[in-house]
């Protein structure tokens, strides 16, 4: 009697899958969205770096030539 009562209780198969399957949505889904978003905002604010560091460089090229061109207008004139 006392095994038929406590053995009531226990889960069987299709109850395990089914705890398996609520824990999968609402733990494992949202901590791996997590994880995905940290890493793309970790990728997005290094290949924002990498292009102010170019833009930086090239309006100092920019800035040579425009120097470079003055010079020779001057030379000209």
């Amino acid at each position: 009697m006392a095994t038929e009562i406590l053995a009531f209780w226990t889960p069987g198969p299709l109850e395990i899958l089914i705890t398996l399957m609520v824990a999968l949505f609402f733990v494992a889904i949202p901590v791996a969205l997590v994880v995905l978003l940290v890493i793309y905002v970790s990728k997005s604010s290094k290949e924002r770096q990498k292009l102010r560091l170019k833009m930086d460089e090239l309006a100092d090229e920019l800035k040579r030539t425009q120097e470079q061109l003055k010079g020779k207008k001057k030379d000209e004139s």
